[in-house]
């Protein structure tokens, strides 16, 4: 049994038999158009494979005619269904920043024109990704870029013209000719030492706190409750460093973050002999120190 042929198959037949009858002396004017049938049956298969389905519909439409092979005619008229369903549309508005509508508007699709002016028809486009460019009769033209799906029909597609734009950020405003930029906001230098003032009172804090606890448990473990008062003195001594420099760190540090809060807008130069501070411990007495 011989097999089924193809649908080239079946054409390459018909146009044969076509061509032996103009041989035998059928019309000679039938020759080319069975070559055009020929030609758009293979040029719409191409097309439909990458997706221009604008140019698959003519092609097809000029291969399903009836003085085409009835081969080329049984499948391009199928195929011609087929590409109508899949073939996406949009249908164009456009308004100005008022909310007025616009019909004076040119549409181009990745630079080829598509509409000389909006009717509110149905466009046919190609699926995929597209430049759309809108170009009213007067202003500026707007420009967007739109996935058109397969088989999306009448899908609304509308345009602002004229709007302003807000996301653009606002220009510096230029310095004139030899001014020097603004300086900006610095740390005034009181700042600085208020904060080592403070650290260095957390610090006495710490290591007097330490050792009066270390001395306070040496006396519990060999004098106590019969330790002089020499050696008592020592540890109140020790205690009260420690409760000076918690002080002092606390207030040295909030006056810190006061300075640094309401510090000028700009920098400003340092003077000499800017004020400076320093916490001192000696012997039963501690403090602060500075000079202005």
């Amino acid at each position: 049994m011989i097999p089924p042929c193809p649908n080239r198959a079946r054409l390459a037949l018909s146009l044969a038999a076509a061509a032996a009858l103009s041989l035998a002396g059928a019309r000679t004017d039938a020759a080319p158009d069975k070559q055009a049938c020929a030609a758009a049956y293979e040029r719409a298969q191409g097309l439909r494979r990458d997706g221009r389905l604008i140019e698959a519909r003519d092609a097809l439409v000029a291969c399903s005619q009836p003085t085409c092979p009835a081969a080329a005619v049984a499948d391009c008229g199928p195929w011609l269904a087929e590409v109508e369903q899949s073939l996406p549309s949009v249908v164009v508005a456009a308004r100005d920043a008022h909310g007025r509508e616009r019909l004076d508007v040119r549409v181009l699709v990745d630079g080829r024109p598509l509409a000389a002016a909006l009717d509110g028809k149905a466009l046919p486009v190609d699926p995929g990704p597209h430049t759309f460019r809108f170009e009213p009769a007067t202003g500026p033209a707007v420009e967007e870029r739109v996935l058109i799906r397969e088989g999306e029909k009448n899908r609304p597609l509308t345009v602002i013209l004229g709007a302003a734009s807000t996301g653009a950020p606002p220009s510096p405003r230029p310095l004139a000719p030899g001014a020097a930029p603004p300086a900006e906001p610095s740390v005034p230098g009181l700042v600085w030492a208020s904060g080592a003032v403070g650290v260095a009172g957390l610090a006495v804090f710490a290591v007097a706190g330490a050792l009066s606890l270390s001395a306070e448990a040496d006396l519990r473990a060999t004098c106590a409750p019969r330790c002089t008062e020499a050696e008592v003195r020592a540890i109140r001594v020790q205690h009260a460093v420690a409760d000076i420099g918690l002080g002092v760190g606390v207030v040295a540090l909030g006056a810190a973050a006061w300075l640094y809060m309401t510090r000028p807008a700009a920098a400003q130069p340092s003077k000499a002999g800017a004020a400076a501070l320093w916490p001192f411990v000696a012997g039963n007495a501690a403090g602060v120190a500075g000079s202005f």
